[in-house]
């Protein structure tokens, strides 16, 4: 059985849950004895996989029709990491699986989202039409591709995200009396109530002190920045801009609490790294974040309880460590030799299907 990951190239630096997805499949897949044909890893034009308006055409058709015409994109089952690279479909000729990771419920917030979310949106359409299988990494996205989409129970099936081994608690890292963030900066993603949360903290008389750190960028950084300066906490929240991969493990051990305040999120891999390395994370009640990822964090109403919720998790250490532990224990349940597991039995289903009708 051939395998052909369609992805963009792996660069060993995922920026997004896209890429640390296609990065932990091919690495899992790999581990479990399958070695995939990935058709983009010899791009020989300096274009980053995301965060360009080239990249998507780049590396989800142009690229892909180059390896077609050479003859190089041949295989018994093509896996598309996204519905982005789903839009290839039609010119291949083998058993087609697509994974999804969210639908989409809130607007785009910039002309780049609004043109990516178009491409994407063409994906998605095709991926309907023409894939065998569609493989959701939640629960929640199963739910949300069924209800807008109507698809049926034998095409669909949910196979969690899984976790890099990387991820740990590092036993010489120093708390810096942080809560931190950690992802794009766009209305999505709700950081504004953070900051507000962080802002009633910071009033609270007694209570242990606390710097905000957001990592990230995004359209919205201009606002947030403003946001700051209004509610006079701009010298105590600091705006790191982009952590280097290599650095992520110990920025989130840095951290003495988390916050992951998202709308929605089709995952959610924020919070099981955090976990993973040892610290509490807060989530807003309500929001579109998959049951079975939210369900170890501390959920908060509203931004004074998020701010009243920080309070007890920095003076009450038997509340934290309990988090903490119920937290490591949970990030473990995400494993790569899981996913890869069920991924390659997903695999192995379709083309004994194919062999079968021929």
């Amino acid at each position: 059985m051939r395998v052909a990951v369609l992805c963009r190239k792996l660069d060993g630096k995922p920026r997004n849950g896209f890429e640390r997805y296609a990065h932990n499949l091919v690495s899992g897949l790999k581990g479990a004895g399958v070695d995939p044909l990935l058709p983009n890893q010899d791009a020989g034009l300096p274009i980053m996989p995301s965060g360009s308006l080239i990249s998507p055409p780049y590396y989800d058709i142009i690229r892909p029709f180059v390896e077609i015409l050479r003859g190089r994109l041949r295989a018994d089952v093509f896996h598309a990491v996204t519905d982005s690279q789903a839009i290839m479909f039609p010119w291949l000729n083998g058993k087609k699986i697509v994974t999804m990771h969210h639908v989409d419920k809130t607007p785009a917030d910039s002309l780049p989202e609004a043109v990516f979310r178009a491409f994407y949106g063409l994906g998605t359409k095709i991926a309907l039409r023409q894939a065998d299988k569609i493989i959701c990494i939640s629960s929640q996205t199963e739910r949300e591709v069924r209800e807008a989409y109507g698809v049926s129970d034998d095409r669909i099936v949910t196979i969690p995200q899984a976790l890099a081994p990387a991820f740990r608690p590092l036993p010489d890292s120093v708390k810096e009396g942080t809560v931190g963030y950690i992802g794009a900066l766009k209305k999505r993603k709700n950081v504004e109530f953070l900051i507000r949360a962080y802002a009633l903290y910071d009033k609270k008389e007694g209570v242990p002190p606390l710097k905000l750190v957001i990592c990230g960028e995004g359209t919205d950084r201009p606002f947030l920045e403003n946001l700051c300066r209004e509610l006079g906490i701009s010298d105590k929240v600091e705006f790191r801009g982009e952590i280097k991969e290599e650095d992520l493990v110990a920025t989130y051990n840095s951290f003495s609490l988390f916050v992951l305040p998202s709308h929605q999120e089709g995952f959610g891999f924020p919070i099981i790294e955090a976990q993973a390395c040892a610290v509490p994370v807060l989530t807003v009640q309500g929001a579109l974040i998959p049951e079975e990822v939210a369900t170890s964090t501390v959920r908060c109403n509203d931004e004074q309880d998020m701010a009243d919720r920080m309070a007890m998790m920095m003076s009450d250490p038997d509340l934290r460590e309990r988090v903490i532990a119920e937290g490591l224990a949970h990030a473990k349940c995400f494993s790569l030799e899981h996913m890869a597991k069920m991924t390659a039995s997903v695999y192995e289903q379709l083309t004994e299907k194919r062999s079968f009708n021929h």
